[in-house]
């Protein structure tokens, strides 16, 4: 967490389809730094951090490990870091 989120930029955006082509439209940036690691164990007890463990089939049939997952819902970062800075970009 310290290591990999120690400090993030977290994009919003939005999608849209013109002539089968996917434009992205940047709404708004949050930067958050120095995770409060302390909660990260209560958060994932309270299931508000979830896991998900990602395996992928190859079209051989293989399968292969891509790791744990950890997820948050965008309301709940607050928990889990120091109050950010968030920018509009619209």
């Amino acid at each position: 967490m310290l290591e990999k989120h120690n400090e993030t930029f977290w994009i919003a955006a939005e999608s849209s389809r013109e002539d089968g082509v996917e434009y992205l439209h940047y709404t708004k940036v949050e930067h958050t730094r120095k995770p409060i690691v302390s909660q990260f164990d209560l958060l994932l007890e309270q299931g508000i951090i979830t896991l998900d463990h990602l395996i992928k089939r190859t079209l051989t049939g293989k399968t292969v490990e891509k790791g744990p997952l950890f997820k948050i819902k965008p309301n709940n970062v607050g928990l889990l870091f120091p109050p950010s800075r968030v920018y509009d970009l619209t």
